[in-house]
C-alpha cells in the first residue's frame, strides 16, 4: 500500500485505508466519465458502499475536444475536418501526442511552453500560414515552432483543462454538502485522467484542506488492478447503494382512476392493465451481497405454457409504466409452465439476485420446477 502519492508526497497508506470505520471517496476519472462512490472499511476488512455511484461525462476526452476546437480556431474548422478525413492515421498520431503532453508537469510552470509535435502532413496541409487567430494570441501564447511543433503556453494549456476540471470540482463540492458523507476524510483519485498533473494540482488546491488526497503512482491502471482483485474476491464489498431503480413488467387488474385507459385490455371478461412496472429495488436502497429479492406472479391465461418476463431500469423511482421515457429494457427471459390443468393458479416466482457486479434474474415455475435465468448489468443506467 505504499505505491501512492498524497498532498505531502510519497507515503504509506496502510494507516489510512485499512483502519475499521474509515470512510473514503473513490474518484474514478477516466477518458470518458467521472464516477464517484464512498466506501467504509468494516472491522473484518470488508468494504461497505455508503453512497450510490454518481458522476457525469467529465473525462479527459473533454480536454482533447478543447484542443481540437483550438486547432479549428487556429487553422480553420473546415480545413481541419478535411485533414481528419484525408489523413486519419496522422490525425490519430497527433491526438496521441497531445494525450501524452496533457499529463505533463510543464503546464504547472507559467514560464514553460508545451510543445506538441505535429505530423509533417499536418504542417504541409495548413500551408505554413500564420492565421489571424495565431496573430491575435501572439507567440507567447501559441506559435508554430520550426514547422514541427505547436507550442502552447501554460495559460493556454490550462484553458483547455478548465471546463472539465471545474465540472469535476463542482460535482465533488455538491457531494460534500451531503450529511451522510461527513465522515469522509480521504479522497482516492484513480483513472487515466487522474495522471494529469494539472488535475492533481487543482484537486489538492480545492480539497486538501479537508481531505487527504491519495493518488496511485500508476493511477491509469489502478482501476484495472482493482477489478482483477475484486474478481478474485468478490465478497470484499458486502453491500452497495443502488444508483437506479430495477423492476420487471407485469399486468394487473385495471383500476379506474389509477390506471391509464390506453393500457386497458380484457382477458376472460376481466379488465386488465398492461405494461405496468413492478419495482424490485429503488434508487438509494441498500442491497447486500448475495441478497435475493422475490415476487410471485400468475399467468394471464389458463392455457399459457410459456411465460415471458422483461427487466428494466429507470431513473424515476416512481415509474408506473415500462413505456415511460425514463425506462430502459435490460434483459428478458421465458420460462416453461406446462401444468395448464392448474389454470391461472400457477405461481411463478421471479427473483433478482445481487452478486458482485451482476444481477441474476430467475423465473421459477413452482409447480413444474422449471427455471429460466439471465444476467443483468448491475451498473446499467437508464
Amino acid at each position: 500500500m505504499s505505491d501512492f502519492l498524497s498532498e505531502i508526497g510519497r507515503r504509506s497508506v496502510d494507516g489510512i485505508l485499512s483502519q475499521p470505520n474509515t470512510h473514503y471517496m473513490v474518484i474514478d476519472v477516466g477518458g470518458g466519465t467521472l464516477d464517484v462512490t464512498v466506501h467504509e472499511i468494516q472491522g473484518d476488512g470488508t468494504i461497505k458502499e455508503m453512497h450510490k455511484v454518481t458522476g457525469g461525462p467529465y473525462g479527459g476526452i473533454k480536454v482533447n475536444e478543447e484542443f481540437e476546437n483550438l486547432l479549428g480556431e487556429l487553422f480553420g474548422a473546415e480545413k481541419l475536418k478535411r485533414y481528419q478525413s484525408q489523413s486519419p492515421s496522422d490525425w490519430i498520431s497527433l491526438m496521441n501526442e497531445f494525450e501524452g503532453k496533457k499529463r505533463g508537469k510543464r503546464i504547472l510552470d507559467s514560464g514553460l511552453m508545451t510543445n506538441v509535435r505535429l505530423p509533417r502532413s499536418f504542417v504541409s496541409f495548413v500551408n505554413h500560414t500564420r492565421s489571424p487567430a495565431m496573430e491575435r494570441y501572439g507567440d507567447k501564447v501559441v506559435k508554430l515552432k520550426s514547422n514541427e511543433y505547436l507550442s502552447l503556453s501554460s495559460g493556454m494549456m490550462k484553458k483547455l483543462f478548465t471546463p472539465v476540471v471545474e465540472c469535476i470540482k463542482e460535482h465533488l463540492k455538491e457531494l460534500q454538502k451531503n450529511p451522510q458523507l461527513s465522515k469522509v476524510q480521504t479522497m482516492l483519485l484513480v483513472g487515466g485522467f487522474a495522471e494529469s498533473a494539472f488535475l492533481q494540482e487543482e484537486m489538492k488546491k480545492e480539497f486538501s484542506g479537508r481531505y487527504k488526497i491519495l493518488i496511485p503512482n500508476h493511477a491509469s491502471i489502478a482501476v484495472v488492478q482493482g477489478a482483477v482483485m475484486f474478481g478474485k474476491k468478490p465478497t470484499t464489498i458486502t453491500q452497495r447503494i443502488i444508483n437506479t431503480t430495477y423492476g420487471a413488467d407485469c399486468s394487473r387488474d385495471f383500476v379506474y382512476g389509477l390506471h391509464s385507459e390506453e393500457k386497458k385490455f380484457v382477458v376472460d371478461g376481466i379488465e386488465k392493465c398492461n405494461d405496468l412496472f413492478s419495482c424490485f429495488v429503488k434508487e438509494n436502497e441498500v442491497v447486500k451481497l448475495g441478497q435475493r429479492i422475490k415476487k410471485t406472479y400468475n399467468p394471464l391465461r389458463a392455457d399459457r405454457r410459456k411465460l415471458q418476463f422483461g427487466f428494466y431500469v429507470t431513473s424515476n423511482p416512481n415509474t408506473k409504466y415500462i413505456t415511460e421515457p425514463t425506462v430502459t429494457k435490460i434483459g428478458s427471459l421465458a420460462v416453461k409452465s406446462p401444468d395448464t390443468w392448474r389454470g391461472k393458479y400457477r405461481d411463478i416466482e421471479l427473483s433478482m439476485y445481487f452478486g458482485g457486479t451482476e444481477i441474476t434474474a430467475t423465473a421459477w415455475d413452482i409447480s413444474s420446477g422449471n427455471k429460466a435465468q439471465t444476467t443483468l448489468d448491475f451498473f446499467c443506467q437508464s
